[in-house]
C-alpha cells in the first residue's frame, strides 16, 4: 500500500531523498497552506534543517509515493523527530487538493530562527547532509532519535572526512581499488559519542583475486585532522605546545602531558588549511604566516579511520609571540614552548618527542629546512 507525502525541507534535496529512501521517486511539486519553513534552533543553535510554522505565507514542496512499507520506515527514522500529520495539499496541474503526509514538529520542541531557503541549504550543507545519511541510516539499529541528534556534528564531520577521501592518493605501486572489492555485510555501532567504534562484518579482494573469508572488524571513528608545526626561518625556532593526554594515561604512561605540534579536528565547513591556521590562534594565539603541506597519512590504519593533514607554518617566533591557550570549554590546558632547530632535532633524538604527528612534522622540516630558510628566511 502506497502512501504519500509532502516535503519541503530537506528531503525535497533529490539527491538526499534518493540516499535515504534508497531510490529515486518520482516528484511532483506542490504547495502546503498555513505555514512557512523557518531555520530550526535549538538551545539558541540554528541547525541546518528546517521547520514549518503556521503563517498565511504558504510553502512549496515536492509530492511523493512511497511503494513498500520498508521505505515509509526509512522516512520515519530519518525524520524521527517529527510528527505524521495528515494534510491537504494543492498539487500542479490537478486542479484541486491531494491528502498527503507531512513531517511536523510537535509544538514547543523547537525554536525558530530566520527564513529557510532549500537553495542556501543545498549549496552550504547538501553534499554533506546527503553524506551523513550513511551513517544516520546505519545508526538507527543501535541508537534512538536523541542519541543521533545529539551526533550530528560528529556525522557531519564524518560526511566531510568522506568527501575528501573521495580524492584517492595515487596508486603507483599498490594495487587500485575497484567496485565489488570489499563486501560489507553487516555494520553495527556499540558506541556512538564524540568519536564512535563500528564493527563490520566484511570480505575483501585478496591478491590472488577471490574473496577473503568473512571475517569481522572494529574501527574507532574519529575525523579528519590538521596539524602544523610553526616555523620561524629567520630565527631557526619552532613552537612545541604541551597538553596533558588521555590515551597514554590509559595505556599507563607515568607522564601523559605531552609535547606536540599544534592540532585539531576538521570542521565540516573547513579545508584543512584552515583548520591548521585556526588552531594556531585557539592553541597558542599564533598567526601563521604560510602553509607549507608536510605530509598526509593514516594515524593508525589498522584500527582508526583518522587522517591527518600536516604542515609547517611558516611564522615570525619571536620571545613573545605565543601565549598559553586552549578552549576551556573542551577542557584544553595548553603551554607554548618556543625551541631552537637544534633543540627539536636532540627532544626527537631522545625520544621526547614521541607522538606521531610531531615526529612527522620534525622530519619534515629536517628535510625541508634547508629550502625554507632560503625562500623564507629573509628578516
Amino acid at each position: 500500500m502506497t502512501k504519500t507525502y509532502f516535503f519541503y525541507g530537506t528531503l525535497s534535496y533529490p539527491p538526499l531523498l534518493e540516499r535515504v529512501l534508497g531510490r529515486m521517486p518520482n516528484m511532483r511539486p506542490a504547495f502546503l497552506d498555513g505555514y512557512e519553513p523557518r531555520v530550526a534552533r535549538r538551545n539558541g543553535e540554528d541547525l541546518p534543517f528546517p521547520i514549518l510554522v503556521p503563517s498565511d505565507l504558504g510553502v512549496p514542496g515536492i509530492l511523493i509515493d512511497t511503494e513498500t512499507p520498508e521505505e515509509d520506515a526509512r522516512l520515519y527514522a530519518y525524520e524521527g523527530g517529527y510528527c505524521l500529520h495528515a494534510c491537504d495539499v494543492s498539487a500542479d496541474g490537478i486542479g484541486g487538493t491531494v491528502r498527503a503526509q507531512v513531517f511536523l514538529p510537535d509544538e514547543g520542541a523547537w525554536q525558530t530562527g530566520g527564513a529557510w531557503d532549500l537553495a542556501d541549504w543545498a549549496e552550504t550543507w547538501g553534499e554533506l547532509a546527503t553524506e551523513a545519511v550513511e551513517d544516520t541510516m546505519a545508526s538507527l539499529q543501535d541508537l534512538d532519535f536523541d542519541q543521533i541528534y545529539d551526533r550530528r556534528e560528529a556525522m557531519m564531520v564524518r560526511a566531510a572526512a568522506r568527501v575528501r577521501a573521495r580524492e584517492t592518493g595515487p596508486a603507483t605501486l599498490r594495487r587500485s581499488a575497484e567496485r565489488g572489492d570489499i563486501v560489507v555485510s553487516d555494520r553495527r555501532m556499540p558506541y556512538a559519542k564524540f568519536f564512535s567504534v563500528e564493527d563490520y562484518r566484511l570480505q575483501f579482494r585478496k591478491f590472488s583475486g577471490a574473496l577473503s573469508a568473512p571475517m569481522e572488524r572494529a574501527v574507532f571513528v574519529s575525523c579528519d585532522a590538521a596539524v602544523v608545526l610553526p616555523y620561524d626561518p629567520v630565527r631557526d625556532r619552532v613552537l612545541l605546545i604541551e597538553q596533558f593526554r588521555v590515551g597514554p594515561m590509559a595505556r599507563g604512561d607515568g607522564n601523559p602531558w605531552l609535547l606536540e605540534a599544534i592540532a585539531g579536528r576538521v570542521d565540516p565547513l573547513e579545508t584543512p588549511e584552515q583548520t591548521a591556521l585556526r588552531e594556531a590562534q585557539e592553541e597558542a594565539h599564533l598567526s601563521l604566516r604560510k602553509l607549507v603541506p608536510a605530509a598526509q597519512y593514516y594515524s593508525s590504519p589498522g584500527a582508526k579511520s583518522e587522517y591527518v593533514y600536516s604542515y609547517i607554518g611558516i611564522a615570525d617566533l619571536t620571545d613573545d609571540a605565543a601565549a598559553p591557550g586552549g578552549l576551556a570549554e573542551e577542557g584544553e590546558d595548553i603551554r607554548p614552548h618556543l625551541v631552537s632547530f637544534d633543540e627539536m632535532v636532540a627532544l626527537l633524538d631522545a625520544g621526547e618527542l614521541n607522538n606521531s604527528m610531531v615526529v612527522i612534522c620534525a622530519q619534515a622540516l629536517i628535510r625541508h629546512r634547508d629550502a625554507l630558510r632560503a625562500e623564507f628566511g629573509q628578516a
